[in-house]
Formats: C-alpha cells, sequence, structure tokens
C-alpha cells in the first residue's frame, strides 16, 4: 500500500458523497481508531464465521488476522455505517489502496498457517488477472472486505456501503478498484454495482490438505476477481 491518505481528506470526500447512500436509521463515517474495536468485533464473529473461504481454511479470528484488518483501517480510507438509534457499526467495508509497484504479499510473516494459505489462495492468480494493465493504471483502491452485523442483515446496507466507498474513491481521484468476491451473496453485491468480472477461480479447482476447497464452501462454488473503472 502507499502512504496513507490523511483522515481529513477521506472525511471531506465521503461527507461530499454520503447522503445519496445513507439509510433512514443509519448513518456513514470514516471508521476512526474509537471505532477499531467494534471493527474488530465484526469481523471476528459476523463475517470471518460466515465467510467460506475462511470456513474451507479453518480461519478464525486471532492477533495476525487484527494486524491484518489494521493495516486497512489505517488507510483512513474504510467505512461504517452506525445506527443512529444505538450508536453501534452496523456494517463496514474495509478500503486499502494498491500501487502496481507494491512487491508480492509476503506469506512468511503469517505464523497462523490457516490465515497464510488463505491469503496463498487469494493471491496466487493475481500475476493472471493483469489487473493494471487491463485497465492502464499504476494505483487503485482495493475494497477488501465487506461485512454487515447479523441483526443488520437483508437490509441492504452492504449494496449501500459499498456504492458509498466507490463514490468516495471516485472523489479521491481513484480512477479504478478492485475486489474479490468470495460468496454469492458478495457477488451479487458487486456485480449490482457494475463491477467486471477479470478472473473466475472454481473451488472444486484447489486442493487445500487433501480436499478441494468446495467440500467446506457450500452452495458458495468459486471467487471472482471484480475490476471498476470508477
Amino acid at each position: 500500500m502507499s502512504d496513507n491518505l490523511t483522515l481529513e481528506k477521506a472525511v471531506q470526500a465521503l461527507d461530499k458523497v454520503k447522503s445519496e447512500f445513507e439509510v433512514e436509521n443509519g448513518r456513514l463515517a470514516i471508521i476512526t481508531p474509537d471505532r477499531y474495536a467494534e471493527t474488530y468485533d465484526i469481523m471476528g464473529n459476523h463475517f470471518i464465521p460466515d465467510e467460506p473461504l475462511c470456513r474451507s481454511f479453518g480461519v478464525v479470528w486471532e492477533e495476525e488476522h487484527e494486524r491484518v484488518i489494521f493495516e486497512y483501517l489505517k488507510c483512513n480510507l474504510s467505512i461504517c455505517m452506525i445506527s443512529k438509534d444505538s450508536n453501534e457499526i452496523c456494517g463496514v467495508v474495509l478500503n486499502g489502496i494498491l500501487n502496481i509497484s507494491d512487491p508480492p504479499i509476503d506469506l512468511s510473516k503469517f505464523n497462523y498457517e490457516p490465515l497464510r494459505s488463505y491469503f496463498l489462495f487469494l493471491t496466487h492468480k493475481d500475476k493472471e488477472v493483469h489487473f493494471f494493465e487491463h485497465f492502464g493504471e499504476d494505483e487503485a483502491i482495493h475494497f477488501f472486505a465487506l461485512g454487515v452485523k447479523s441483526t443488520y442483515r437483508r437490509m441492504g446496507l452492504g449494496g449501500k456501503l459499498l456504492a458509498a466507498a466507490v463514490a468516495m474513491g471516485r472523489e479521491l481521484g481513484f480512477k479504478v478498484g478492485k475486489i474479490e468476491g468470495v460468496s454469492n451473496f458478495s457477488q451479487r453485491i458487486i456485480e449490482n454495482q457494475g463491477f467486471e468480472t477479470l478472473y473466475t477461480i472454481p473451488y472444486d479447482s484447489y486442493i487445500y490438505q487433501g480436499h478441494p476447497l468446495k467440500d467446506k464452501t457450500g452452495e458458495h462454488t468459486q471467487m471472482k476477481i471484480y475490476g471498476k473503472r470508477l
């Protein structure tokens, strides 16, 4: 990731676009350090347990996962929807910055094997995707994770959060965005926002610990890597 944006600049960008995506009982905000603990709770208790790849690789929330999330949060690009009634976070979209000059992810930094294997899968086709070459750009906003608290699902918040992140990215001057969809649910949200499918990886084509990922992903049969010109 490149240098992080200032919080002030991100807040200003979100303020310009958020009215279109807020809901009657929810307001959008940049995730600031006072909300990090709530964000970790949503990721650990409402995202990871339901995410098909996390189930396949046996990923549970632990210290190394928190460090990964922190790297995204400190970019000052991640957005949350906050309940106007309870002031709790209803959902989050975690965003970072990708550059064509970024080195491949250093998998040796992961001591927790399931998480290392998870990120190996997420990135093992990156060279074949040719993301930056496809769009003719050298920088992108990366929509890394989209999670909604279980009590606030089926309200369209995931789509609102992603749409707000796209609009904010455009306002900040990003020309393209990248996202990975690992479930049928996330893929519907992503495709509804007009993202282009760049690469598809069937879960029955990847073997982990002697078994195809599909054995534990249920109805979710493939990961799609998407891009969008903002």
